[in-house]
């Protein structure tokens, strides 16, 4: 069946999408508006705003964690039914004789919430993913699809960007564009066509996407996400191409929420893995490094070891796998990655993060 989109998030996403706009080069996002949500309500009434409250909690539950089943989670159902406690701010409009409610909910007493229920939290620093696609249909045959021929399209799946707090960017399909990801190399999904034509948008992740029409009423997709070194294909199917494009960046959101989320109450161990930072030549660089790595989600404690002339070691605590936090550090473009450190005459290295052999990254 078709995912649902709220009526007036088509109107959000393109404001979502402007905003984005301006942040170009493309580059890992912090998402500063998951923790508000637009209902459509009957009226002011206090009834219809308990509602309207349940409703945009379970919505910012499905930003937050990455989960886009988690309203079915039953240690959710006494939250969601005394949504009003965790709002700040409401306010009302109204639009082509539809009464809209504005609703703002705290950031710290969700989190606080996901963290006591044991859920993942995606953290609001997120991949930005440029999107590729190309459809063929039995009545006008094969092509690229572009957001000035499909308008609708791109509003809803920018919609469902916003839905699941996932950056998204689309190419302008200028010459440049034509020239670096020709028709056929969008069709057969080809990587080295996608990480060439994406040089000019700099995204972090880049999406492929091919929809096929098999028969009148029938929608095939196949669906290929690059991001970090490795590659994910999924297919979708649907009764339109609008369904099938939907499932794609629905399934996107999914893995990169899989890839980035932090999971509350795991059985992972905290250990302590060591990152030396060159490039600190002033006190604003300290302070940015410091506070960027402070911040993370995944580090519970970032200590500062030694200060020695441009370079900063510091000690991250972290219960995440080591893939997965230099998966967080490379959404941060200020950080490069520099080489592992040597080879012994034994032929020996020391264990990545180590003291030894930390993480070794260049601040730009």
């Amino acid at each position: 069946m078709p995912l649902p989109i709220h009526p007036r998030v088509v109107l959000y996403g393109l404001f979502f999408l402007l905003a984005l706009a301006c942040l170009q080069p493309a580059q890992a996002r912090v998402i500063p508006d998951l923790y508000e949500i637009v209902e459509a309500v009957p009226s002011r009434g206090a009834t219809d705003r308990a509602n309207a409250s349940s409703r945009g909690l379970e919505r910012i539950f499905v930003r937050v964690t990455g989960d886009q089943n988690i309203g079915s989670d039953p240690k959710l159902a006494p939250v969601l039914k005394d949504a009003r406690k965790y709002l700040q701010v409401y306010r009302y409009d109204s639009e082509d004789n539809q009464l809209y409610l504005h609703l703002s909910f705290d950031p710290q007493a969700v989190n606080e919430l996901v963290h006591q229920l044991q859920l993942p939290l995606w953290p609001n620093n997120r991949p930005a993913t440029l999107v590729w696609m190309a459809v063929d249909s039995l009545q006008s045959g094969r092509d690229s699809l572009r957001q000035e021929d499909y308008p609708e399209l791109f509003g809803l799946l920018d919609s469902l960007a916003l839905e699941r707090g996932l950056p998204l960017e689309f190419p302008v399909m200028d010459l440049n564009d034509q020239r670096n990801m020709p028709l056929g190399s969008l069709w057969v999904q080809d990587e080295a066509a996608a990480q060439k034509a994406a040089v000019r948008y700099r995204p972090d992740a880049s999406l492929m996407g091919r929809l096929l029409q098999t028969s009148g009423q029938r929608w095939q997709a196949n669906w290929l996400l690059i991001h970090g070194g490795r590659s994910y294909a999924f297919d979708a199917s649907g009764s339109s191409m609008e369904e099938v494009a939907l499932r794609g960046i629905n399934e996107a959101a999914n893995l990169m929420a899989e890839r980035y989320a932090v999971r509350a109450g795991g059985t992972g161990v905290a250990s302590a893995v060591q990152v030396e930072i060159s490039g600190i030549r002033s006190f604003a660089a300290y302070s940015k490094v410091t506070s960027y790595l402070q911040g993370l989600a995944q580090v519970s404690a970032a200590d500062v070891l030694a200060v020695r002339g441009d370079r900063l070691i510091l000690s991250l605590a972290t219960s995440t796998q080591l893939e997965s936090l230099r998966d967080v550090l490379a959404l941060n473009r200020n950080l490069q990655l520099d080489a592992e450190g040597p080879v012994d005459l034994t032929g020996y290295r020391a264990p990545l993060g180590s003291a030894q052999n930390p993480l070794r990254y260049h601040w730009q």
